[in-house]
């Protein structure tokens, strides 16, 4: 299960010292949400986002979260097939005409045995007892049954390296062809993405402009397009300016209120908060910390990843 980085990204801010309290906005988020990013496939260094599941329908394991701009995938998947078709046929036919060649050699052989047998039988009938013309017409006849097998035994071994080393070498071009078929039909199927948890869908944020992404945009591949999250394991997410962040430490105790109506507040406390501010687009001018609270006592029922909440400081950071 992908680790959370659901950075659905809320303007924190805080009051001045001088206030009684400070208070934050945050968002809540699921630890161990699903993180749907954008895949880098072949062809492209983007894709543009055809559809996306409803943000806030809820989803099971194996349903469709996303699906991407294809691209050229469909042609390209095409062509390696039909490569790959081709290049098993090829090999199939060099094998099996390689085959028939060992097979014609090896008859050549048992037919070259079975004459140097039969030119034996003759080559041993003493000289004394048959015309010396029949002896040495036999003699004869030994040799070039004996030269004929020599050949058809080296053919025959020819015939069987010539079969071994092609069978290698449309094998090896075979499993090139299927590896690229692979690669482009897999690209194909992670075009559409699918959920690997149940929960709730969740959209992602363009990092640049802290916006939320939508179908229809072009994104690079590695942005994080959407998110599924359950409330099986509940954080709050806040941003706070760099002018702020010293009023924040970790342990300290916030009390958190949702912005849905009729939720009863809890407790959490800050277990992280980022070493360097970065800028958010959109924003005021300067940096932004980020801070992580995870609750201490029970939240409601009905708070949902997603939902935004309001922080206000509970109590002195923990020694």
């Amino acid at each position: 299960m992908n680790k959370p980085l659901i950075v659905l990204c809320l303007s924190g801010f805080a009051l001045s010292a001088a206030d009684a309290q400070s208070l934050l906005t945050g968002v809540v988020e699921d630890v161990q949400a699903q993180t749907v990013e954008m895949p880098s496939l072949p062809g492209a260094w983007q894709r543009r986002i055809e559809w996306m599941a409803t943000e806030g329908s809820e989803v099971t394991i194996g349903d469709p979260l996303v699906t991407l701009d294809p691209g050229d995938l469909i042609s390209q998947e095409e062509q390696t097939r039909t490569d790959l078709e081709k290049q098993q046929l090829s090999a199939a036919r060099q094998v099996d005409e390689l085959k028939l060649k060992v097979m014609d050699a090896e008859q050549r052989v048992a037919e070259a045995d079975a004459a140097v047998r039969l030119a034996e039988l003759d080559a041993v009938i003493p000289e004394s007892t048959i015309p010396r013309l029949d002896y040495d017409r036999y003699q004869l006849a030994l040799q070039t049954a004996q030269r004929e097998r020599i050949r058809s035994q080296a053919e025959l071994l020819n015939a069987q390296e010539e079969l071994e080393d092609v069978s290698k070498r449309v094998e090896l071009e075979v499993e090139q062809a299927q590896a690229s078929y692979d690669r482009i039909s897999e690209a194909l199927e992670a075009t559409v993405i699918k959920a690997e948890k149940a929960g709730f869908v969740i959209y992602g944020e363009n990092p640049w402009t802290g916006k939320k992404i939508f179908p229809g945009e072009t994104l690079y591949g590695g942005f994080a397009i959407a998110s599924v999250a359950s409330r099986q394991d509940l954080q709050i997410r806040f941003w706070v300016h760099e002018a702020d962040i010293r009023q924040f430490k970790l342990g300290q105790l916030l009390q958190i209120t949702a912005d849905a109506q009729g939720l009863e507040p809890f407790k959490a406390t800050i277990t992280y908060s980022s070493s360097q501010a970065v800028e958010r687009q959109d924003w005021s001018a300067g940096g932004y910390f980020e801070l992580i609270a995870e609750p201490v006592s029970q939240v409601p029922e009905q708070l949902m990843p997603g939902m935004s909440v309001m922080a206000e400081t509970a109590g002195a950071a923990e020694s």
